[in-house]
């Protein structure tokens, strides 16, 4: 930084002095013959004497006007004067900033530059130049200090306020005002300290580019531990504006980093169900800062103790203060038992938490009970002797059936479907459907009824339907003569 000055009055001759020698001469007198006469001197004017007295203008931080004043003396007429500006911090006059003129000067007095607003701090030096009516310079002189002025950097103040508190896995920031700085640029570097103190290394640092006055950010840190942390934020300066800093410990640069609350989570899963039944799991948070975020359940099974496979199913349901909270219902496909597991995110306050594979009143056993599914059944239509007939079973409401389905044709006069069947086909299961039985050409008019029976599996009862049901009769009727009918 460069200290201001005031200039004294400096009434300072540069050594120009005009000084203008009147010579005359003397023509020679008419001589006898050739004789000549020499010349002689025979007079001088006194001489004529102008001087050139210059003051620069008080020194001026960065942004302010400079000016240069010069004051004639011993002029013999109208002149004009120009006045040169040179630096930052140039001793020997070379590199020009501006120059300001021609400014009249109708004879003595003081002539100022008029303003001049340098862009860059430093040591400036005016030359000024008087020219005369005749052409005739006057220069003061680049060394002279009375032409000196200093231009001084700007002094911006920084201003800084730390983000809030916050629980352990937070972020922080910093945040700065950057004021009263003469176009600034440079960097602001925030620096975070643990409590231990600002001598320690910092263990986090961020640096952000400056363009202007005006607001500044760092970027944000999550601390891993918890404690009181302090900022620094440090602004590096430029050629026209000084450094500023805050200091260690400034109240307003300290945030607290709290531990997170510790919820426990405790849970219920559903009671033990037939196979077709719906399951679900219940949790409960207690100890917790106001939670919030997501409890995931996971179901894996059937007969996964160690929670090991792939999940049957995952649900998460958003958290809002303990609970309880409890999983969307599912149905299971297959007997066995089942193991809930439910996780507690965590959030800005709390940290996560989650039960474990086999905890108690987290297995839920699925019973292996037949259900009963439902079977339809219709026979083709009635037809002649010869041509084919056949049956055909729905299956529906089965719990994944496997098995078979047997048809059973039975003939003409059994009525109650006691005698040997005259033809049977079976087919094999696979999931609720319809099944064709095989087809059969019976040889002999009158009815003919069907019976299919499904066989059952583990999962699911055994169905049938009965004799004597009309949508599994079918009519076979004798073919009528060819020809003409017969004489009675």
């Amino acid at each position: 930084m460069r200290t201001a000055r005031t200039n004294p009055t400096r009434q300072v001759a540069h050594g120009a002095l005009l000084s203008l020698a009147l010579l005359t001469s003397v023509a020679s007198a008419a001589a006898f013959g050739a004789q000549t006469v020499p010349m002689t001197k025979v007079g001088l004017s006194k001489a004529a004497l102008q001087t050139l007295t210059t003051l620069a203008s008080d020194d001026v931080p960065i942004g302010g006007v400079i000016s240069d004043t010069a004051t004639l003396v011993g002029t013999e007429g109208p002149g004009s004067l120009s006045f040169s500006l040179y630096g930052p911090d140039d001793d020997t006059c070379t590199t020009l900033v501006t120059t300001l003129g021609p400014v009249a000067a109708p004879g003595d007095g003081s002539f100022p530059s008029g303003d001049f607003t340098p862009t860059t701090a430093g040591l400036y030096r005016w030359v000024a130049e008087y020219t005369d009516q005749n052409g005739r310079t006057i220069t003061s002189d680049c060394e002279d200090t009375a032409e000196h002025v200093v231009v001084n950097q700007a002094t911006p103040t920084l201003r800084t306020l730390a983000s809030d508190d916050v629980s352990l896995g937070g972020s922080v920031f910093d945040r700065a005002r950057l004021t009263g700085g003469f176009q600034p640029t440079g960097t602001i570097t925030f620096n975070l300290y643990p409590d231990v103190g600002c001598e320690e290394a910092p263990v986090e640092t961020s640096t952000v580019p400056v363009s202007g006055n005006g607001p500044y950010q760092s970027a944000p840190f999550t601390p891993t531990a918890p404690g009181t942390y302090h900022w620094r934020a440090d602004y590096s300066g430029d050629a026209n504006n000084t450094a500023a800093g805050t200091a260690c410990n400034d109240p307003l640069e300290d945030v607290v980093v709290s531990p997170l609350a510790t919820p426990t989570i405790t849970t219920q899963a559903s009671p033990d169900v037939d196979l077709g039944g719906t399951i679900s799991d219940t949790a409960t948070l207690t100890g917790g800062n106001n939670p919030t975020g997501i409890i995931t359940f996971t179901l894996f099974g059937p007969d996964d103790a160690e929670c090991a496979g792939e999940p049957v199913v995952t649900d998460g349901v958003v958290v809002a203060g303990p609970g309880p909270f409890t999983s969307a219902g599912v149905i299971p496909t297959e007997p066995g038992t089942y193991q809930w597991i439910a996780a507690y995110s965590g959030d800005a306050n709390n940290a996560e938490t989650t039960t474990a594979c086999g905890d108690a009143g987290e297995s839920v056993v699925v019973r292996a009970v037949p259900v009963t599914p439902r079977l339809v059944t219709e026979a083709s239509r009635d037809t002649f002797v010869g041509k084919r007939v056949h049956d055909t079973a729905t299956l529906s409401g089965g719990a994944d059936p496997t098995g078979t389905i047997t048809f059973s044709l039975y003939g003409p006069g059994d009525a109650t479907c006691s005698r040997t069947p005259v033809f049977t086909s079976t087919v094999t299961i696979n999931g609720n459907g319809v099944y064709p039985s095989g087809t059969f050409r019976p040889t002999t008019p009158g009815t003919y009824q069907w019976i299919a029976a499904y066989s059952g599996d583990s999962d699911n009862e055994a169905v049938s339907t009965t004799c004597d049901d009309e949508n599994e009769r079918v009519v076979v009727r004798k073919k009528a003569p060819y020809g003409p009918k017969p004489r009675p």
